[in-house]
């Protein structure tokens, strides 16, 4: 994959995450959900690490957090974006 794919790609999941989530849960989602779509293309561990803090300037903290962790991606994921719809009244 190239990085134009994989930058697209991230900034998709910026531009589409819900208004009522915070910047920086905004970020995350985007983290969580690349890194996984990557590790599923089969990309190293490190070449994800480096195009997320190195290309894209994530932060590197929530980066080394979730990188190693695909049991709970998507558990990650599900949390931000149910956080996102109970704010706006849509889950009780």
């Amino acid at each position: 994959m190239n990085k134009v794919f994989m930058t697209g790609y991230y900034q998709g999941v910026v531009e589409v995450a819900p208004a009522s989530l915070s910047a920086a849960k905004v970020e995350e989602l985007a983290i969580t959900m690349t890194i996984q779509h990557l590790r599923h293309a089969g990309m190293k561990v490190s070449m994800i690490h480096d195009f997320l803090v190195l290309d894209i300037q994530a932060n590197e903290r929530l980066v080394n957090r979730h990188i190693n962790d695909d049991d709970q991606l998507e558990t990650v994921q599900a949390k931000l974006l149910s956080s996102a719809f109970t704010k706006r009244g849509y889950i009780k």
